[in-house]
């Protein structure tokens, strides 16, 4: 029989793992990509900043961030992982898409470059989907775990390449690139008129700077994404699907169910939830009184404190029971996997082996 993950994720050549935090989903996007390579498939995990033992599992820890690093290499098997690393995404892009190296030299080491590339809202999140697109784009993967960021809100991180493009496009800032003649015409001022009073408000060349690396910069992520393509599109074809990966807590459930509407409005394809940590459900205990009576009345006390924990691991299993059918019953041909809680989390390649098989296999 055909194992679970290559059915659910046949057709997908991206796998965006999204979920709140500390709920293992670094951990169950390594044991996906490590499982999934085991089918045959050759796997790279994107993630942004795993556990300490995690990445040495991975072979990370004393890698160079942003750089492909090869994590398991047998007969049939092929998983690579990277770190993503923000700031070399963006140079990248700069270098590959400027007009002339003369041109990414300017941009890079300009002042408004490095508060851009390291202050704004949703450049990791731009990054981590360029840094996905390039994956995509050397098509040396049949598939691509992307460990997204912890995020109370799944469209935030989605909706960063738009953010980012908004900055460049937005009318302040073409103006001050020299591209919104209309608005220059509209003041009734020339552009040398301006250019050289937003310099005097602005204090000396600061304005003429920014203008210049407004424009420069617009030039190299739209000649990025005529390279590359519509990151939208992208999350939205038929190559994209989503792992959520969630606790069994009530909260956890609910916030789930949220995160299920949110993606499916945006138009992805939700194609599985992993309920991580969970406990497992026990069965009923035999009546209190034969309990009693094998044990002696001299035992009671021993046998209350067994009694209420046993009934409150009893409720926590009820609960995970409750967990999974309102999952499942949330939406149609939603996979529902489940991973048992552990004392500690796997974190060598071995128990991520385990790991997946309980999960996905």
């Amino acid at each position: 029989m055909a194992d679970s993950t290559s059915t659910v994720f046949q057709d997908r050549r991206l796998v965006l793992c999204v979920g709140p935090g500390g709920v293992g989903k670094t951990t169950c996007a390594a044991a996906l990509g490590l499982h999934a390579a085991a089918r045959g498939r050759k796997v790279v995990v994107v993630t942004i900043d795993p556990a300490r033992r995690l990445a040495q599992a991975l072979g990370l820890e004393d890698s160079t961030p942003g750089e492909v690093v090869s994590v398991v290499r047998e007969p049939d098997v092929h998983l690579d992982a990277l770190i993503l690393d923000g700031a070399k995404v963006f140079e990248s892009i700069v270098r590959d898409n400027a007009s002339t190296p003369q041109t990414a030299e300017k941009i890079l080491s300009s002042r408004m470059y490095q508060a851009t590339a390291q202050r704004l809202s949703g450049a990791l999140e731009f990054a981590a989907m360029a840094r996905v697109q390039m994956l995509v784009d050397a098509g040396q993967h049949d598939l691509i775990v992307l460990d997204t960021p912890p995020t109370a809100n799944a469209i935030d991180f989605l909706d960063a390449p738009k953010r980012v493009r908004e900055l460049i496009d937005n009318p302040g800032a073409r103006l001050l690139a020299g591209t919104g003649r209309l608005g220059a015409r509209i003041l009734g001022l020339g552009s040398s008129v301006l250019s050289k009073t937003l310099e005097t408000i602005g204090g000396g060349q600061f304005i003429g700077d920014l203008g210049a690396f407004l424009r420069e910069f617009a030039d190299v992520l739209e000649e990025f994404h005529r390279r590359g393509g519509n990151f939208e599109q992208l999350l939205r074809s038929r190559a994209t699907g989503v792992l959520l990966v969630t606790s069994a807590s009530t909260f956890s459930v609910r916030e789930a169910e949220a995160f299920l509407t949110q993606l499916a409005d945006y138009g992805l394809r939700v194609d599985a939830v992993v309920l991580n940590r969970i406990d497992k459900t026990v069965p009923e205990p035999p009546p209190r009184e034969q309990l009693e009576a094998s044990l002696g009345p001299e035992h009671r006390d021993q046998l209350d404190r067994i009694w209420t924990a046993y009934a409150g691991a009893r409720a926590l299993g009820e609960r995970t029971r409750r967990s999974i059918e309102a999952i499942s019953s949330s939406r149609a041909n939603l996979q529902v996997w489940t991973a048992s809680r552990q004392a500690d989390p796997p974190d060598t390649l071995p128990e991520l082996r385990e790991l997946g098989a309980e999960i996905f296999g």
